[in-house]
């Protein structure tokens, strides 16, 4: 009884956190749900390779600060809380360091990333929002991107193309305890709650 509760609070958790990100980006589409899913369970650490750095660098160059899409500073994208994504444009119009925020990225992929099967967890509890309609995705393209998932053991995604073409997302993800240390409150507020 206890575990039927848990699964569903989680499926509850995870239509909450699916509508706010889909409130702010309704051209989300099926990879898209799947990649906030991953970097909610496993965070970081699949990006932290010899090249992070650089991409960081060169991507920030890139930017355009004026972009009229308004992304919040920080965005809450796990169910328990303990990743988020800091967005880049409004990051770089604070005028903060790329340095510290890269720092916040290595000492989060070190510190409480989670496991495959949990992210395999969380993942089934998005199918049956799906399946019980709870959540509007298309089942097809929902379908194609589990048979991918599950074959290939649930690889990290890249966001979609309609979802990149209307939001040009801009970010990287870093742990809320992480950020809570590495910035103060006045730099970048990181509440316990949902952002």
């Amino acid at each position: 009884m206890g575990e039927c509760n848990s699964v569903s609070s989680l499926e509850e958790k995870i239509e909450a956190l699916i509508r706010r990100h889909l409130s702010l980006r309704p051209e989300m589409r099926a990879t898209d749900a799947y990649k906030l899913l991953y970097q909610g369970v496993l965070g970081v650490r699949h990006l932290l390779n010899d090249d992070a750095r650089r991409w960081l660098e060169s991507e920030a160059e890139g930017l355009n600060l004026e972009d009229p899409h308004r992304d919040p500073l920080v965005e809450e994208i796990s169910v328990d809380g303990s990743f988020v994504r800091v967005n880049l444009r409004p990051y770089l119009r604070r005028g903060l360091n790329l340095d510290r925020l890269f720092a916040a990225m290595k000492e989060s992929s070190r510190t409480g990333n989670g496991r495959e099967e949990e992210f395999a967890r969380v993942w089934n509890a998005f199918l049956v929002l799906v399946r019980l309609e709870s959540l509007a995705f298309d089942w097809e393209e929902v379908e194609a991107v589990d048979g991918e998932a599950e074959q290939k053991e649930y690889p990290p995604r890249h966001h979609s193309e309609a979802y990149r073409a209307a939001y040009s997302p801009s970010y990287r993800v870093v742990s809320k305890e992480v950020l809570k240390r590495r910035f103060k409150p006045d730099e970048i507020h990181v509440n316990n709650d949902k952002n």
